[in-house]
C-alpha cells in the first residue's frame, strides 16, 4: 500500500484503477495500472497484478469528494456470459486514442455481490462512485469500454439505469459452446461452473424449482447449463427493458465475420470506426492471437480443434445436458436464448 497517495490523485488520474472496497465499504483500495500496462494483463484482479502495481487504501468518501474534477468519457459496457469471446471483442475495441477496454475490473465483483447481498442506496452510491472513476478517459476524447465479469452480472441493469447515455453488448454463447469449453478445463473448469451458479443464482428472476439437495445431486455440466440458462434469461430481461441502447451477440458471430460484428458495436458505441479500419482490426494482430495468452497463436481452425477435442472425450454427456437444459426452460416457460419468455 502507498498512503502518501492523496484522495485528490486517485479520483482525478485513470491510471488509479478502483480495485476493491474494503469489508464494511468505508475504505476504497485502488491500484496504478498505466495505459501502456492494459494490453499486457489477461484481466484487471489480483490473481494478474501479482504485487507488481502500487496500490492505495483511502476512505471511499474521501475519494468521491474529489472526483469532480476529475475528466469524463463515454463509458459502455460488454457484459457476457463467459466463453463466448468477449475478451476477444474488448481487445478488438481497445483502439489507443479512441477508445480503452478494460478487463475485468476486480471492484465490479465486489460492488454486484454486495448489492445481490443488499440493494440499498449505499451500495448503489458505492456502484456511482466505481462507474465514475471509471469513466475517466485516459487520452482527451477517448471512450471507455469496460467488459465486468460475468460474475458482476449483477449490476447489469443498475449500471444501465444510472448512465442514461451508455450502451452495453450483451456477448453470450450458445450452451454446447459453454459446456464444452466448461468440460475442456477439467476440475477448474467444473469448479468455476459450481461457483459461478452459486452466484448467480442468488439474484436471478428465473425460479427453477429445484431443492438444495436435487442441486447437490446434479453433474458439474449440469450445473453449468442452469447457469448458461439463468443469464440468458437475464440478458433477454435487459434487452427487453434497454432496447436500443443494447446489442445481443452470439460471440461464434465474432469469429465467423468479424468486421461487420465490429462495426455494429461500433456504431452502438459512437466508435465512427470507418471500413478500412474495422478490417485492419479484423485482420490484425488481435484475431491471430489467443485473447488471454497473447503469446500464443490462436485461429479459428485452432479454436474448432479444441472444441472438436472436447467432443470426442465429453460429447455425449454434453448432448444430453443440452436436452435436459432445453426441457428444464420449457418446463419454465422460458426459450433457451435471451429472446426470453415464450409467447403465452
Amino acid at each position: 500500500m502507498t498512503p502518501e497517495i492523496s484522495a485528490r490523485v486517485v479520483a482525478t488520474d485513470p491510471q488509479w484503477l478502483p480495485h476493491t472496497f474494503g469489508p464494511d465499504g468505508s475504505r476504497l483500495t485502488s491500484v496504478f495500472v498505466p495505459r501502456a500496462k492494459h494490453q499486457e494483463l489477461m484481466f484487471l484482479t489480483d490473481d494478474h497484478y501479482l504485487n507488481h502495481y502500487a496500490k492505495a487504501e483511502l476512505p471511499a468518501d474521501a475519494v468521491g469528494r474529489e472526483i469532480g474534477d476529475a475528466a469524463t468519457a463515454p463509458l459502455h459496457f460488454i457484459f457476457h456470459t463467459a466463453f463466448c469471446c468477449s475478451t476477444l471483442m474488448v481487445k478488438a475495441l481497445d483502439i489507443p486514442g479512441r477508445s480503452v477496454g478494460l478487463k475485468e475490473p476486480e471492484i465490479l465483483i465486489n460492488v454486484a455481490n454486495r448489492i445481490a447481498r443488499s440493494d440499498d442506496a449505499a451500495n448503489r452510491q458505492r456502484l456511482a462512485l466505481v462507474l465514475r472513476l471509471l469513466a475517466r478517459p485516459y487520452a482527451p476524447g477517448e471512450t471507455v469500454i469496460v467488459k465486468p465479469s460475468n460474475s458482476a452480472n449483477r449490476i447489469v441493469l443498475p449500471a444501465l439505469e444510472m448512465l442514461p447515455q451508455a450502451r452495453a453488448v450483451l456477448m453470450h454463447s450458445d450452451l454446447p459452446t459453454l459446456l464444452r469449453s466448461v468440460a475442456k478445463r477439467g476440475m477448474w473448469g467444473r469448479r468455476w461452473a459450481r461457483k459461478v451458479f452459486r452466484n448467480v443464482s442468488a439474484w436471478s428472476s428465473l425460479q427453477l424449482g429445484y431443492e438444495p439437495g436435487e442441486l447437490f445431486e446434479l453433474t458439474d455440466l449440469q450445473v453449468a447449463g442452469l447457469t448458461w440458462l439463468m443469464q440468458v434469461h437475464h440478458f433477454g430481461e435487459v434487452a427487453r427493458r434497454m432496447g436500443s441502447r443494447v446489442m445481443v451477440l452470439e460471440g461464434a458471430e465474432l469469429i465467423r465475420d468479424p468486421s461487420p460484428v465490429l462495426g455494429r458495436a461500433a456504431a452502438l458505441f459512437a466508435l465512427e470506426l470507418d471500413e478500412p479500419s474495422l478490417s485492419a482490426i479484423a485482420n490484425g494482430s488481435v484475431f491471430s492471437r489467443h485473447s488471454k495468452f497473447a503469446q500464443r497463436d490462436y485461429s479459428v481452425d485452432a479454436r474448432e480443434a479444441e472444441h472438436d477435442a472436447a467432443v470426442a472425450a465429453h460429447g455425449e454427456e454434453i448432448d444430453l445436458v443440452v436436452k435436459w437444459v432445453e426441457a428444464v426452460a420449457a418446463h419454465c416457460g422460458v426459450r433457451a436464448t435471451p429472446a426470453g419468455p415464450l409467447p403465452a
